[in-house]
């Protein structure tokens, strides 16, 4: 929503999604060491990443692995590692992938004492755009002058629109099991993972980038700065970002495709190897997926 661009973060240790970090489970944290190692785990590998057990047996991070996987049907035993049961679409290319590219505008920063007042969206698949999805949601207070000032929503706007109970749902629907992507991924996703949670639905687990940090990566000299109207200029989009949730949703996917060019296979680059760069939370650098 026309945030203030946030200064570089070097690259470390994996997160989870942002704003789902209070309510991981064990099984999160194995999904999370697998996405990051971006191969099956062994058990002892769990009892160190995910559990924080050091110089832990083999018989005994086994069990303790063995009980993780029996409780959660998103892990699978391979022979002897522990798997994603989903399947390994991080290997698959970027060009076979579905994206889902969100932009909310808000009544400020900060989830819970903040309200969402848009969603947009629109879904990439085969490198193109083939869905949209847009709501205005009635945060349940006013919106506070200066934001009405930069986004032109106000409360006349909101009256009478979805609450964000029933318009993150039909989110929820939209968005499937997608890559999600946004400009500055951590603003929007803490808040859709706090209201997720407080509806008691989980978070958004799937994997997601960050066009700012692939920006960043892969652009560094290119552009003078690394906000979603600078690269959209350079892009050429057809649609500029305007602080509107879907206006901006569609730079932000025509500006996704264009980085998507600059990496080293463009195209059949994996999704790992993209994921490798675009979240700020790798521990991965450029080298991974390099731009050409």
């Amino acid at each position: 929503m026309g945030e203030p661009e946030p200064p570089p973060q070097a690259p470390s240790a994996a997160r989870p999604t942002p704003g789902s970090e209070g309510a991981r489970t064990a099984g999160d944290r194995v999904r999370d060491l697998i996405a990051r190692e971006g191969r099956p785990v062994s058990a002892a590998e769990v009892a160190v990443e995910a559990l924080g057990i050091a110089g832990c047996p083999e018989p005994v991070a086994r069990r303790l692995a063995g009980d993780i996987v029996a409780q959660d049907a998103r892990l699978a035993w391979a022979d002897d590692l522990i798997a994603d049961a989903g399947g390994r679409r991080d290997l698959a290319p970027l060009a076979a992938m579905s994206f889902c590219i969100v932009d909310l505008e808000t009544t400020g920063g900060a989830p819970g004492s903040c309200g969402i007042t848009e969603i947009g969206a629109v879904r990439i698949e085969g490198l193109r755009v083939t869905e949209r999805f847009s709501t205005l949601v009635d945060p349940g207070h006013s919106i506070p002058p200066h934001i009405t000032h930069i986004t032109g929503i106000d409360d006349r706007m909101v009256r009478g629109q979805p609450s964000i109970d029933a318009a993150l749902p039909a989110f929820i629907d939209f968005a499937r099991d997608d890559v999600l992507v946004a400009h500055n991924a951590p603003f929007d996703l803490r808040f859709l993972n706090y209201e997720r949670l407080r509806l008691r639905d989980g978070y958004f687990t799937q994997p997601w980038l960050d066009t700012l940090v692939l920006s960043r990566r892969l652009l560094d000299g290119v552009v003078p700065r690394h906000d979603l109207a600078t690269l959209a200029a350079w892009a050429g989009t057809a649609v500029m970002p305007s602080h509107r949730a879907l206006a901006d949703a569609e730079a932000t996917a025509e500006v996704l495709l264009a980085l998507i060019g600059r990496l080293s296979q463009g195209a059949r680059t994996t999704l790992d190897a993209a994921m490798a760069i675009g979240q700020p939370s790798s521990r991965r650098g450029p080298g991974a997926a390099a731009a050409a």
